[in-house]
């Protein structure tokens, strides 16, 4: 069961640090990202244009799940790795988003498994996209 979110196994509370600590900290690495080792590969601080497509896309989805349920719609979310994916393309292509960026919605798409999940990621989401902005992401 997955519990990622949540600070109880009921899935009735989101765990405070998640939508402080955690996400200003993962905002944080999207302003700021690592250098790559590769020095011919670039690794870009996000965007506020690219963290706004991916924002619309969750909203999208979420309104999506109330309308059609969340069973129709988990297939579409699971795709947001590709679409990370094809974004931040490990060789070729240049990146358009850093690999914290891709790394982040990864791993929350993977912890999804229902649909309190997905309306925690949401919030998830949503308080780190403020937490960008704070931290200087434009």
């Amino acid at each position: 069961m997955s519990n990622y979110f949540y600070k109880d196994e009921n899935k009735t509370t989101i765990r405070s640090s998640l939508l402080t600590e955690e996400a200003r900290n993962f905002a944080r690495s999207f302003v700021n990202p690592k250098k790559p080792e590769d020095k011919y590969q670039k690794n870009p601080a996000l965007t506020s244009a690219q963290l706004r497509k991916y924002y619309r896309e969750v909203k999208s989805l979420e309104s999506k799940v109330e309308a059609k349920g969340f069973a129709q719609i988990m297939p579409l979310i699971k795709m947001l790795k590709s679409k990370t994916g094809y974004a931040c393309p490990v060789t070729g292509r240049e990146r358009k988003i850093p690999e914290e960026f891709k790394q982040y919605l990864n791993m929350c798409v993977d912890k999804i498994q229902d649909k309190e999940d997905f309306k925690a990621f949401v919030l998830f989401f949503e308080a780190t996209v403020g937490y960008f902005y704070e931290e200087g992401g434009r």
